[in-house]
């Protein structure tokens, strides 16, 4: 790397750090109430000003917010188009926080909140790698984009936007996953079912279909002894409420966490002041989910070289109205969107439950050997002073929105992804590494000195 496009970071990492803090204080989940020019909602609109402007202070005059969906900050010139990808919207803050989740608060030498590390930081850092390679003006072959997007976590809305009117990299890259490379990501299905049994057992569980719940709660009648759950959880009486804490996290990782919507299920079946109705539907829902990890009690656990399917329910509604379930799903390269909807209306079927509406992403692969992976793979290697290989993941990031791009970083290498989790948090050093990883990776795949 350029000495001084480093010396450039260190430089300006203590005015970085600041301009993160500023961006993790605004609450901005995603679909908030839409409003006029604002069509995820006020925080988010916030958050897509906040970032252009910083774009402009740092010296950016391509500067332009498409719609509200996405904004996107352009610099160099060329018909071939660099893509950098990362979000600004964040999964609702959860419960189990030891500090403020919106406080951006560093402790130890750690930022802690919501988005630090999905997908805030990463914007953040991005920025400033472009803002380095532009004040050493590094000769570029390639225009770089940096297209941030403020529907990831829910529906997309801003990729949607984005394709129906803008350019599609040449190659492109989201520092949106984990170090090194990803270069396969399985297919994604997330699918809701309803049953009309109405039921006296109240509760309302779950923040997103891609969000683990750390807690669930139910109202009950004739509560009598405590039940008994698997190492781990927890459980609270209060009058006729129970509450259930597990783990939360990201649900393309189930292994890391510990879900309290299947806690609760468990618990409800053992209950013993349940209809005759109540018990059947009860005892049927917890038959399809158990403590699995991987949807073996529904029939869709199925592993290639692409990786192992995971199941999470994720979401729950019971009432007098009937119950509803949300699952979201991870499944293999060897697996298609109608053999996997099949299974699932099968085994839900049985159950007496009819789906709703569900939402399928499919795989997405790049070469290993490709320009783009092969390039990020030395920069990374070289830096963390390792000899990592490409990666394949159940999660889903803005590679899948074009042919030629993959996720790079920027959870370190192999440590566990504080995603969606309580604490959230990214070290002040992996913010530096992030940044002079991204400025090097623009030097390399979008530097006209690159090519010679």
């Amino acid at each position: 790397m350029n000495t001084t496009m480093k010396d450039f970071i260190d430089n300006s990492m203590q005015r970085q750090i600041a301009d993160l803090q500023e961006l993790v204080r605004i609450p901005s989940v995603s679909r908030g109430d839409p409003r006029p020019g604002m069509p995820l909602g006020e925080q988010v609109a916030h958050a897509l000003r906040y970032t252009l402007n910083l774009a402009r202070r740092l010296g950016f005059t391509k500067v332009w917010d498409l719609d509200g969906y996405c904004g996107i900050v352009e610099y160099g010139e060329g018909e071939e188009c660099l893509g950098i990808m990362a979000h600004l919207d964040v999964v609702p803050e959860g419960t189990g926080w030891t500090y403020p989740p919106y406080g951006a608060e560093i402790h130890n030498g750690r930022m802690y909140g919501r988005g630090t590390v999905d997908d805030k930081g990463a914007a953040v850092s991005a920025l400033y790698a472009l803002a380095a390679v532009k004040d050493c003006k590094i000769p570029l072959k390639r225009r770089v984009r940096l297209i941030l997007g403020c529907d990831e976590e829910r529906g997309w809305a801003c990729m949607e936007h984005y394709k129906r009117f803008e350019e599609e990299p040449t190659l492109a890259f989201t520092p949106d996953a984990e170090y090194p490379v990803v270069h396969s990501e399985m297919g994604i299905m997330q699918a809701a079912y309803f049953n009309p049994t109405p039921v006296r057992f109240i509760s309302e569980v779950g923040t997103a279909p891609n969000v683990i719940p750390g807690e669930a709660t139910v109202s009950l009648l004739g509560i009598t002894s405590p039940q008994v759950l698997p190492e781990g959880y927890t459980l609270e009486y209060s009058f006729n409420q129970v509450k259930v804490t597990g783990k939360g996290g990201h649900a393309s990782m189930p292994e890391l966490g510990l879900n309290a919507l299947q806690g609760l299920l468990c618990f409800i079946r053992l209950h013993h002041d349940l209809s005759n109705e109540e018990q059947a539907l009860a005892d049927g829902l917890f038959d399809m989910f158990k403590f699995d990890l991987h949807g073996e009690s529904l029939g869709i656990d199925v592993t290639d070289d692409s990786g192992r399917t995971t199941c999470v329910p994720s979401m729950f509604t019971a009432n007098e109205s009937g119950v509803s379930i949300t699952i979201d799903c991870r499944y293999p390269f060897s697996l298609s969107e109608r053999e996997m909807l099949l299974r699932l209306d099968t085994a839900f079927g049985s159950r007496g439950f009819v789906r709703k509406h569900y939402k399928n992403t499919d795989c997405h692969f790049v070469p290993a050997d490709s320009e783009l992976v092969t390039a990020l793979m030395e920069i990374f290697n070289r830096n963390a002073k390792v000899n990592a290989e490409p990666m394949k993941i159940g999660g889903g990031t803005y590679a899948r929105a074009f042919k030629n791009a993959v996720a790079f970083g920027t959870v370190p290498y192999l440590e566990e992804s504080p995603c969606h989790m309580p604490d959230e948090s990214v070290g002040l050093s992996d913010i530096r590494f992030n940044t002079v990883v991204i400025a090097e990776a623009i030097e390399r795949l979008a530097g006209a000195e690159a090519a010679k």
